[in-house]
C-alpha cells in the first residue's frame, strides 16, 4: 500500500507538471492546438496497452499499479483537461465514471481483504481476460482507417511522439530511481509512463473540433513507434532500477 501511495503521488505530480510546462511553452500556438498537444504528451494509454503488457511481464500485481495510474489519469483528465477541451466549467459528477468507481472499489477491496463471491469473481475474471485481445483489435482498426503516409507527414506528431514515448519515461525513470520499492513494481510503473498517447485525447479532440487530425495522427504514430521505444525504456529500467 505504501508503494501504491508513492506511485500515485509520482503519477499525479508528473501529469500536473507536464501539462503546466506544455501549456506554458505553447502559448504562441492556437488554443485548440495547445490543449490537444498538452493532452497528447501528458496522458499515456495505460489501460489498452499498458495493462496487458504489464500483466504479461509482471503478473497480477500490474492490475494494482494500473488502478493507481487510472486514478491519477482520471483525477486530472476529467477535471482540468475536459474543461480545457469543452470550454465549460468542471463538474464534480464528471469524475463518477464506471472506471473510477471500479478502481476505487478495487483499492478498497485490496485494503480490507474483501472478495467477490465465487460466481461474481468468475464473471469478472472472464471479462478481464478480454482486455488484451479487445484492446489490440481496437488499435488495429484505428490504424487500418488511416493512411500511413498521412501519419508520417505530420511533423508535429514526431515531436509529440518523442516527448510522450521517450522524454517523459526518462524523467519517470530518474524519479523511480530515487523512490523506495522493489524492482518489478518500479518497472511496472515505468511501462505505464512509457505508453503512447491515450485514446481519450483523440476522442475528445474529435468531439470538440480541437485539432482532431493532429490528435489522431499523433496517437497512431506514438503507438507505432511504441514497439521500438518500449524495449529501449525497459532495458534502461532493468539496468538502472535493479
Amino acid at each position: 500500500m505504501a508503494d501504491l501511495g508513492l506511485s500515485l503521488v509520482m503519477m499525479l505530480g508528473l501529469f500536473v507538471a507536464i501539462t503546466a510546462v506544455a501549456m506554458l511553452l505553447l502559448q504562441r500556438v492556437s488554443t485548440p492546438a495547445r490543449v490537444t498537444t498538452a493532452s497528447l504528451v501528458t496522458y499515456p494509454n495505460c489501460t489498452f496497452l499498458g495493462l496487458p503488457l504489464c500483466r504479461a511481464l509482471f503478473g497480477d500485481i500490474a492490475i494494482l499499479y494500473n488502478a493507481v495510474a487510472i486514478v491519477a489519469f482520471n483525477a486530472l483528465f476529467f477535471t482540468w483537461q475536459c474543461s480545457a477541451f469543452t470550454g465549460k466549467k468542471f463538474r464534480p459528477r464528471s469524475l463518477a465514471t464506471p472506471g473510477t468507481v471500479a478502481t476505487l472499489l478495487l483499492i478498497l477491496m485490496l485494503a480490507t481483504g474483501l472478495h467477490f463471491p465465487a460466481p461474481v469473481q468468475t464473471v469478472a475474471s472472464s471479462i478481464g481476460a478480454m482486455i488484451t485481445p479487445l484492446s489490440l483489435i481496437i488499435i488495429g482498426v484505428m490504424m487500418s482507417e488511416n493512411r500511413l503516409a498521412l501519419i508520417l507527414k505530420e511533423r508535429r506528431a514526431y515531436a509529440v511522439t518523442l516527448i510522450r514515448n521517450i522524454a517523459i519515461p526518462l524523467v519517470a525513470l530518474l524519479i523511480l530511481k530515487l523512490m523506495p520499492g522493489v524492482t518489478p513494481s518500479k518497472l511496472c510503473q515505468l511501462v505505464y509512463m512509457a505508453c503512447p498517447c491515450a485514446t481519450l485525447t483523440s476522442i475528445y479532440a474529435i468531439q470538440n473540433g480541437t485539432e482532431p487530425e493532429l490528435a489522431a495522427r499523433s496517437l497512431l504514430m506514438s503507438t507505432l513507434f511504441f514497439a521500438a521505444t518500449l524495449p529501449l525504456i525497459l532495458s534502461l529500467g532493468m539496468r538502472f532500477l535493479s
